[in-house]
């Protein structure tokens, strides 16, 4: 396909269960995710990776809530204020490994990947200015009633969102894992439902991390 942009292995950046993070080839303030073959994926014996097995297309599932619940947040929140903590998309492009979605990149000053809330914790770099960013996002998602299905560790970026070179402030963004991707769409039903939903993603995250988490101001703190 000769309009397909060319995805280098040097370029991938992150692999996940079903898609494959690669750099932009041609913007370096975007990332391209792309769908892996399903031969590739680990195979599972949750409820995900079984329907992944006997409904194929059940892999699809994930991008197009995805992409659905970055609309309805965009769309319900227009002016030009609007400040979302979860990752811009900017639509799909044909690539050399399949059809891509193009999202933000979160780069640090220098222009390097940002770094996720996963990779501070284990290197025990995380601080209190970090804690306050990430308790800015999580305060966000709440507000803004955002469905937020798979908040682990590795879906929180630290960095710039101005091509990571200008005099931009440093934030946590949520990069992946937002959309009502459970079989039955419970977090979909109502605010409330959603408010539950993301105190219990909340609660993981904690134990994911070490952290503390405290239900009633919703905000994490550093471990005493």
């Amino acid at each position: 396909m000769a309009f397909a942009l060319a995805l280098l292995a040097t370029d991938l950046v992150a692999t996940g269960v079903q898609r494959a993070v690669y750099l932009h080839p041609l913007d370096r303030t975007k990332l391209i995710k792309v769908l892996r073959p399903a031969s590739l994926s680990p195979k599972r014996n949750n409820f995900n990776g079984i329907m992944d097995r006997l409904l194929p297309s059940t892999r699809l599932r994930q991008i197009q809530k995805e992409y659905a619940e970055y609309l309805r947040i965009m769309l319900r929140n227009p002016g030009p204020d609007f400040h979302t903590p979860i990752a811009h998309m900017f639509g799909f492009t044909p690539t050399t490994e399949g059809l891509g979605c193009v999202t933000e990149r979160v780069m640090q000053p220098g222009g390097q990947i940002g770094e996720t809330l996963g990779a501070k914790v284990r290197a025990n770099s995380l601080t209190q200015a970090h804690i306050d960013l990430l308790n800015d996002t999580i305060s966000r998602i709440y507000a803004y009633d955002i469905r937020a299905s798979d908040m682990n560790p590795n879906n929180f970026v630290f960095g710039q969102r101005d091509n990571g070179t200008g005099p931009g402030d440093e934030e946590c963004v949520l990069v992946d894992g937002f959309g009502d991707i459970h079989a039955i769409p419970v977090r979909s039903m109502a605010r409330w439902s959603n408010r539950l939903g993301l105190n219990d993603s909340c609660k993981r995250l904690a134990r994911n991390t070490g952290l503390n988490w405290h239900p009633k101001s919703q905000e994490f703190s550093l471990p005493a």
